[in-house]
Protein backbone atom coordinates (compact mmCIF):
# COMPACT_ATOMS: atom_id res chain seq x y z
CA UNK A 1 0.00 0.00 0.00
CA UNK A 2 1.18 3.30 -1.03
CA UNK A 3 1.82 6.04 1.72
CA UNK A 4 0.08 9.38 1.32
CA UNK A 5 2.70 10.78 3.32
CA UNK A 6 4.48 14.00 1.70
CA UNK A 7 7.70 15.04 2.67
CA UNK A 8 8.78 18.40 3.10
CA UNK A 9 11.49 19.53 0.98
CA UNK A 10 13.14 22.96 1.29
CA UNK A 11 12.25 25.15 -1.42
CA UNK A 12 15.41 25.82 -3.36
CA UNK A 13 16.34 29.57 -2.64
CA UNK A 14 16.24 28.48 1.20
CA UNK A 15 19.13 26.14 0.34
CA UNK A 16 20.61 28.16 -1.27
CA UNK A 17 20.77 30.15 1.31
CA UNK A 18 21.04 27.44 3.61
CA UNK A 19 24.43 27.71 6.40
CA UNK A 20 27.99 26.27 5.09
CA UNK A 21 30.95 25.16 6.77
CA UNK A 22 33.29 28.72 7.10
CA UNK A 23 35.38 29.35 4.54
CA UNK A 24 39.27 29.30 5.12
CA UNK A 25 42.32 31.17 4.23
CA UNK A 26 42.29 30.69 0.12
CA UNK A 27 38.73 31.17 -0.19
CA UNK A 28 38.58 34.56 1.49
CA UNK A 29 41.86 35.39 -0.67
CA UNK A 30 39.75 34.23 -3.56
CA UNK A 31 36.72 36.00 -2.20
CA UNK A 32 39.34 39.60 -1.77
CA UNK A 33 40.21 38.84 -5.54
CA UNK A 34 37.20 38.92 -6.97
CA UNK A 35 36.57 42.00 -4.94
CA UNK A 36 38.84 43.54 -6.59
CA UNK A 37 38.01 42.58 -9.42
CA UNK A 38 35.05 44.42 -9.22
CA UNK A 39 36.30 47.71 -8.04
CA UNK A 40 38.96 47.20 -11.03
CA UNK A 41 36.20 47.04 -13.33
CA UNK A 42 34.36 49.82 -11.60
CA UNK A 43 37.53 51.97 -12.04
CA UNK A 44 37.94 50.93 -15.65
CA UNK A 45 34.49 52.10 -16.58
CA UNK A 46 34.92 55.46 -14.67
CA UNK A 47 38.50 56.35 -16.27
CA UNK A 48 37.72 54.79 -19.67
CA UNK A 49 34.36 54.38 -20.62
CA UNK A 50 31.91 57.00 -18.93
CA UNK A 51 34.14 60.01 -21.23
CA UNK A 52 33.01 58.84 -24.30
CA UNK A 53 30.66 55.91 -23.10
CA UNK A 54 28.44 56.37 -26.22
CA UNK A 55 31.29 56.18 -28.73
CA UNK A 56 32.52 52.95 -26.30
CA UNK A 57 29.41 51.41 -26.64
CA UNK A 58 28.84 52.03 -30.41
CA UNK A 59 32.20 50.03 -31.00
CA UNK A 60 31.16 47.34 -28.43
CA UNK A 61 28.36 47.00 -30.94
CA UNK A 62 29.94 46.97 -33.99
CA UNK A 63 32.58 44.10 -32.60
CA UNK A 64 29.08 41.90 -31.28
CA UNK A 65 29.40 38.14 -32.80
CA UNK A 66 26.20 37.58 -31.88
CA UNK A 67 23.58 39.09 -34.32
CA UNK A 68 20.88 41.19 -32.67
CA UNK A 69 22.66 41.94 -29.63
CA UNK A 70 24.76 45.12 -32.32
CA UNK A 71 21.03 46.48 -32.41
CA UNK A 72 19.82 46.37 -28.82
CA UNK A 73 23.12 48.13 -28.34
CA UNK A 74 23.23 51.12 -30.78
CA UNK A 75 19.48 51.53 -30.01
CA UNK A 76 18.77 50.76 -26.08
CA UNK A 77 22.06 51.77 -24.91
CA UNK A 78 24.11 54.06 -26.91
CA UNK A 79 21.12 56.65 -26.66
CA UNK A 80 21.47 56.39 -22.41
CA UNK A 81 25.18 55.58 -22.27
CA UNK A 82 26.37 58.15 -19.57
CA UNK A 83 23.17 57.03 -17.06
CA UNK A 84 23.83 53.39 -18.06
CA UNK A 85 27.44 53.50 -17.52
CA UNK A 86 27.24 55.24 -14.31
CA UNK A 87 24.70 52.34 -13.34
CA UNK A 88 27.07 49.38 -14.03
CA UNK A 89 29.63 51.47 -11.60
CA UNK A 90 27.30 51.48 -9.24
CA UNK A 91 26.31 47.43 -9.98
CA UNK A 92 30.15 46.65 -9.53
CA UNK A 93 30.60 48.74 -6.77
CA UNK A 94 28.11 46.95 -5.29
CA UNK A 95 28.74 43.36 -5.86
CA UNK A 96 32.35 44.32 -4.69
CA UNK A 97 30.84 45.69 -1.24
CA UNK A 98 28.69 42.77 -0.79
CA UNK A 99 31.63 40.30 -1.97
CA UNK A 100 34.18 41.91 0.60
CA UNK A 101 31.03 41.78 3.13
CA UNK A 102 30.37 38.63 5.44
CA UNK A 103 27.58 36.40 5.70
CA UNK A 104 24.66 36.03 3.46
CA UNK A 105 25.55 39.27 1.81
CA UNK A 106 28.46 37.51 0.11
CA UNK A 107 26.77 34.65 -1.21
CA UNK A 108 24.14 37.64 -2.52
CA UNK A 109 27.59 38.88 -4.45
CA UNK A 110 28.81 35.95 -5.38
CA UNK A 111 25.56 35.13 -7.67
CA UNK A 112 25.22 38.60 -8.90
CA UNK A 113 28.74 38.44 -9.88
CA UNK A 114 27.80 34.69 -11.90
CA UNK A 115 24.73 36.69 -13.19
CA UNK A 116 26.52 39.07 -14.38
CA UNK A 117 29.94 37.37 -15.96
CA UNK A 118 27.17 34.88 -17.67
CA UNK A 119 24.97 38.01 -19.03
CA UNK A 120 28.34 39.53 -20.65
CA UNK A 121 28.90 36.83 -22.74
CA UNK A 122 26.76 37.93 -26.01
CA UNK A 123 28.28 41.39 -25.59
CA UNK A 124 31.90 40.19 -24.96
CA UNK A 125 32.31 37.43 -28.07
CA UNK A 126 35.64 35.82 -27.87
CA UNK A 127 36.69 38.07 -25.01
CA UNK A 128 34.40 36.36 -22.84
CA UNK A 129 35.78 32.89 -22.70
CA UNK A 130 38.35 35.39 -19.81
CA UNK A 131 35.80 35.11 -17.34
CA UNK A 132 34.92 31.45 -17.35
CA UNK A 133 37.30 31.20 -14.74
CA UNK A 134 35.64 34.47 -12.73
CA UNK A 135 32.63 32.02 -12.93
CA UNK A 136 33.81 28.73 -11.72
CA UNK A 137 35.43 30.59 -9.12
CA UNK A 138 32.85 32.45 -7.83
CA UNK A 139 30.58 28.92 -8.18
CA UNK A 140 33.41 26.94 -6.07
CA UNK A 141 33.66 29.67 -3.56
CA UNK A 142 29.37 29.72 -2.89
CA UNK A 143 30.01 26.69 -1.32
CA UNK A 144 31.26 28.24 2.08
CA UNK A 145 30.00 30.72 4.55
CA UNK A 146 32.32 33.86 5.04
CA UNK A 147 32.01 35.23 8.82
CA UNK A 148 34.30 38.05 8.06
CA UNK A 149 34.63 40.71 5.97
CA UNK A 150 37.90 42.85 4.52
CA UNK A 151 37.51 45.15 7.07
CA UNK A 152 37.64 42.31 9.93
CA UNK A 153 40.91 40.97 8.04
CA UNK A 154 42.58 44.47 7.63
CA UNK A 155 41.77 45.02 11.60
CA UNK A 156 43.42 41.55 12.73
Amino acid sequence: MASTATTIRTPRLARLLAPRPIAGRWRNAARLAIGGFYLAMATYNVTVILPNAAASYTDIAHNLAWPGFDWLMLHLVVPAAVPFTVLLIAFEVGVAALVLSKGQRVRLGLLAAVAFQVGLAPLMSWYELGNVPLVALALLLLGRDYNRSLWDMVRR
